[in-house]
């Protein structure tokens, strides 16, 4: 945690101000055209009518978003010290447009920069707006639940080593289950060869507020990070926050990004749940976050001993060579079921209202955080049970894992192939062409394939399968069963996806 000056991080600039203008008891001539609640819609059955009345865009006295010089200004400044950076700018868009606003100010076209492969969708579209050359690292796939997890600092070193014309490198810290790399070594070696270090934090937001959690991407020294305060940390939905320490990359390029991609009717609503939560991590996180972690393990080993569920946390990665990891991810393994993580994950929510974070074929993913009950553990286990009593076999055994142990070859930049002549087809037929979409199931958001990449007939296999599933499928073109392509199929596909260094 960051010492801080706890007397400053009392204040609340941005709510105090927003507070003060909803009592001035305005009369509206502005956007956004409600009028504070000047009509009645079917909304209001769902909210009470003070939602309306609260929502504001960027009015005096309220500051401006692109060029903040009074409350909005005030509270990113108390945000990057709680957080121990340099500067902070707030996100409305969640921490995708923090992605996108790293790559673009860090990155200009045909610059190299060394990043995982399980990046999230947000990743690769700063790739194809910056004209990025990226090298992906394919991270180990745990061969049990099929996750996949962190890069060592061993295999770091050696891709740095071998690629040292790149501008970047952008580390996952934590990835979505939970597994951190040793990010200060990682950080230290690439400054070290005068690369920038972009980390993607967005599952990771609470990690600054606790010394139970992993250190945090400023701590450990990273350029810039973006963090998800709305997963962890509790505030609304897609606030976020990116976080900028050090001159590696200009202030002034990140926010011309920032303008660029940020919208100019920032939602007040969702820049006061971001000063809010700032305040209550400060004073209250430590204690939340404790809980959270406590409420884990408890579940973890209450869950161990129902049959068809094998619950994974720190012990079990760490003993496969993981660094460090979040404990407040409970990753749970599916064991002898007669049905999958995902027919899992659709029972629990149809039949017994709970909503976990997702499901793989062979894993599901439960977050404990701030906001936290300790009474849900009960239905979360009585579910469990009850799930285990209907589909536990102990005859069962999975043959067929359906995970691809490598992603496509890759064949020219996302950029390019982005721009590419447009080509539908059947994704039956799809084998030997580059795509130029994005294709993943969600959640995560990592995409199984990307704008460059080439199908392979293990890709098409894999996706029939996801589709018999009746998984949530995301991609760019709207027909089911056809796929967009670069209309050349005889293009060269290289060896840019570079596999772990022997």
């Amino acid at each position: 945690m960051n010492k801080i000056d706890k007397v400053e991080q009392r204040k609340t600039p941005y709510l105090s101000a927003y507070r003060k203008y909803l009592k001035g008891q305005n009369i509206e001539f502005d956007v956004p055209g409600h009028h504070q609640g000047g009509i009645r819609t079917d909304f209001d059955k769902i909210f009470t009518h003070i939602v309306y009345k609260n929502d504001v865009n960027c009015p005096r006295g309220m500051d401006n978003i692109m060029h903040p010089t009074g409350c909005i200004k005030e509270a990113q400044e108390l945000f990057a010290k709680a957080c121990g950076a340099d500067y902070c700018k707030f996100l409305v868009n969640g921490s995708t447009s923090g992605n996108l606003v790293m790559l673009t100010s860090a990155l200009k076209a045909h610059d190299k920069i060394l990043l995982p492969r399980n990046v999230h969708k947000s990743v690769i579209n700063g790739l194809i707006l910056s004209g990025a050359s990226p090298v992906f690292v394919m991270p180990e796939i745990d061969p049990s639940t099929e996750i996949v997890n962190q890069i060592t600092y061993k295999e770091w070193k050696k891709i740095i080593d071998n690629n040292l014309d790149a501008k970047a490198i952008f580390v996952i810290n934590p990835t979505y289950f939970g597994a951190v790399a040793n990010l200060k070594k990682i950080t230290e070696y690439a400054h070290s060869k005068n690369m920038i270090v972009l980390v993607d934090e967005a599952h990771g937001s609470h990690f600054y507020f606790s010394n139970k959690c992993p250190s945090s991407a400023m701590a450990c020294g990273a350029d810039m990070a973006t963090l998800s305060i709305h997963k962890t940390g509790g505030s609304l939905t897609q606030s976020s926050v990116l976080l900028i320490k050090g001159t590696r990359v200009s202030r002034y390029d990140v926010v011309k990004s920032f303008n660029m991609i940020t919208t100019t009717s920032p939602s007040s609503i969702l820049l006061a749940s971001l000063d809010a939560a700032r305040k209550y991590l400060v004073f209250k996180g430590s204690e939340a976050i404790f809980n959270a972690i406590k409420c884990a393990k408890e579940a973890k080993e209450r869950i161990d001993k129902i049959p068809g569920f094998k619950p994974h946390s720190k012990d079990y990665f760490t003993k496969q060579g993981i660094y460090d990891f979040d404990e407040t991810k409970l990753v749970i393994e599916i064991d002898k079921l007669t049905i999958n993580g995902f027919e899992v994950y659709k029972i629990l929510k149809d039949k017994y209202h709970i909503q976990i974070e997702l499901a793989e074929t062979y894993v599901l993913l439960c977050l404990f955080t701030v906001g936290t009950k300790h009474k849900d553990i009960d239905a979360l286990v009585n579910a469990l049970t009850k799930i285990s009593n209907k589909y536990y076999d102990q005859e069962v055994t999975y043959q067929d894992h359906h995970y691809m142990k490598d992603f496509p070859p890759s064949c020219m930049r996302p950029r390019s192939a982005y721009h590419g002549p447009l080509k539908i087809v059947k994704l039956a037929k799809a084998e030997g062409y580059v795509s130029k979409e994005m294709i993943m199931i969600y959640p995560p958001g990592i995409p199984l394939i990307i704008p460059g990449e080439r199908f392979t007939k293990e890709l098409i296999n894999e996706l029939q399968y996801y589709k018999k599933i009746r998984c949530n499928i995301l991609s760019d073109w709207e027909g089911s069963n056809e796929v967009s392509v670069v209309e050349k199929s005889n293009i060269d596909c290289g060896k840019s996806i570079e596999k772990k260094v022997e």
